[in-house]
C-alpha cells in the first residue's frame, strides 16, 4: 500500500474542507464554527497547521463531542494537507 503524496493549498481551501466537517457531523457538531487555523514555519507533528480555535453559537452546542467526531478527520487532513506559504 502506498501512502499519497501530501498536498499544499491555499489557507481559504483548507479551511473551507475543515469547517465543512463539522457539516458532516450536524447533531453534534451543531452551533460549532472553526474560524482559524494556526499556521507554522515548519512541520509540527507531521503538519504546518492545527486548528486556532473553535466557536460555539448559543447554548445549543456539544464542543467536547464534536471534537471527538472529528479528531480523526483532522488527523487525515493534517496527513493529507500542508498550507502553502503565501497563505
Amino acid at each position: 500500500m502506498s501512502i499519497a503524496t501530501k498536498q499544499t493549498i491555499p489557507y481559504a481551501e483548507l479551511l473551507d474542507i475543515v469547517q465543512g466537517l463539522l457539516l458532516s457531523y450536524p447533531e453534534e457538531c451543531r452551533n460549532i464554527h472553526i474560524d482559524a487555523l494556526q499556521v507554522y514555519v515548519e512541520q509540527t507533528d507531521g503538519a504546518n497547521w492545527h486548528i486556532k480555535s473553535f466557536r460555539r453559537s448559543g447554548d445549543d452546542n456539544d464542543l467536547p463531542e464534536c471534537k471527538q467526531k472529528i479528531l480523526e478527520d483532522i488527523r487525515l487532513l493534517r496527513a493529507s494537507y500542508d498550507v502553502a506559504a503565501d497563505g
